[in-house]
């Protein structure tokens, strides 16, 4: 029996591509903390946050967001960056900055598709 090896590399590539787009996904950051919840507001690090509001902490890329409970308790729950970050060819690498979440974010960016017309 004869292996394909070209077929094989083919195989490979996109299996082990399709993996790490998977962990890419799944690994986006999701942290939360219950605070007190006073008038309507989420009482958050000295800060009262309206529900649905966020609060962006630039020094860890994060964004929390305000979410009701009860009369008493609310949650802030946290958007952060994906931990891992793919750029297949011909795309780049671009690490993340400091900023406001989610521009602070590492990224792949890729070139964009010419249209012919």
């Amino acid at each position: 029996m004869e292996i394909d090896m070209a077929k094989l590399h083919t195989c490979f590539v996109i299996i082990t591509t399709a993996i790490l787009f998977l962990v890419d996904v799944s690994q986006q950051g999701l942290e939360f903390q219950i605070v007190p919840f006073e008038n309507g507001k989420c009482q958050f690090n000295g800060d009262k946050v309206d529900v649905g509001q966020s609060v962006k902490d630039t020094k860890r890329c994060i964004s929390w967001s305000c979410v009701s409970h009860n009369s008493t308790h609310g949650s802030m729950i946290a958007s952060s960056c994906p931990r891992l970050v793919v750029a297949p060819p011909p795309c780049k690498y671009v690490p993340g900055r400091p900023g406001v979440y989610p521009d602070c974010c590492a990224k792949a960016e890729c070139p964009k598709k010419r249209v012919n017309g």
